[in-house]
């Protein structure tokens, strides 16, 4: 495939996802505001989605499992990192809105910069460190103009949980698993996460659901799945900053669908705040790796 092309279709797939995951996000608004527990609906969809996505790898030709050393870890990445930023996701919505809690989760770019930093010994560029000082004010202006119909305070710390979570989520699976095709290591997060939610609901109410709701249910793991696999077909094109720049229309969407689904709005403050929040994602996702430093040099000062 020429380049362009390739780069085209990656930045299709990446936009694509980006809508997936904000029908995801405007769902899980939906049941969130009715009441259904996070641990069940969660499992439910991750589920659903590992199962949809075990089918994608088998038309795919690609790997069922991950290489040999790394399975654990792929598991072990959806039961407990990515099994408690959505469910500190989710925890948010039932706080606040899906415009407000989908642009105040955008600091987790910022936040994996930072802990990035201090793991590899790097001092941020200026454009970086600029973008950070500007995703910091953008989160305060989300934050601190909402309400109880955007967002409130808790709905704030289990977003900003979330985001942190996610952020060493990410760190974490950059590191422990390197070798397994991504599309496989996404489906064993997604079941593993399944399996984690669903024992915790068991154990603690036992896992039901209410009648009339399951076909939701069904585009929540859906909608899983066609974000999980359009996100991974434009990481193999666009490589991860650019696949990370070309997500951030998942706030944007998440917005819009809200609007025009649940009748959702977002303030004037809180939209500068979240258009400074995707800015510095841009920022940090376009600007090239720090050089790493010496011992030296991480104890000067800046």
């Amino acid at each position: 495939m020429p380049a362009d092309r390739g780069h085209a279709v990656g930045v299709l797939c990446a936009g694509s996802g980006a809508v997936a995951y904000g029908v995801t996000i405007v769902i899980g608004r939906d049941l969130a505001s009715q009441g259904f527990d996070s641990a069940t609906v969660l499992g439910i969809r991750f589920g659903l989605a590992g199962l949809m996505l075990m089918a994608v790898l088998v038309v795919a030709r690609r790997p069922l499992l991950p290489r040999p050393g790394e399975r654990l870890a792929a598991l072990l990445l959806g039961m407990i990192g990515y099994a408690a930023e959505s469910t500190c996701f989710y925890l948010g919505l039932v706080h606040g809105t899906a415009a407000a809690v989908a642009l105040l989760f955008y600091f987790y770019p910022s936040i994996v910069t930072v802990l990035d930093a201090l793991i590899t010994r790097t001092r941020p560029r200026p454009a970086t460190t600029g973008a950070l000082a500007l995703s910091a004010t953008g989160t305060v202006l989300v934050a601190a103009s909402g309400n109880r119909v955007e967002i409130s305070a808790p709905g704030v710390a289990f977003t900003a949980a979330s985001a942190v979570a996610f952020a060493v989520y990410l760190l974490a699976g950059e590191r422990l698993v390197r070798r397994t095709d991504s599309l496989t290591t996404g489906t064993w997060v997604a079941l593993g996460a399944s399996v984690s939610l669903l024992a915790r609901a068991a154990v603690g109410h036992g896992v039901h659901v209410r009648s009339g709701h399951w076909l939701e249910l069904l585009g929540y793991g859906g909608a899983t799945a066609a974000a999980f696999t359009l996100m991974f077909a434009a990481l193999r094109r666009l490589g991860s900053s650019r696949t990370a720049v070309v997500m951030t229309l998942e706030a944007v969407c998440a917005i819009v669908l809200s609007a025009v689904f649940l009748g959702e709005r977002i303030g004037a403050v809180q939209a500068i705040g979240g258009v400074a929040v995707l800015a510095a994602a841009v920022i940090i996702g376009l600007t090239p790796p720090a050089r790493r430093l010496s011992a030296d040099a991480v104890a000067e000062p800046p």
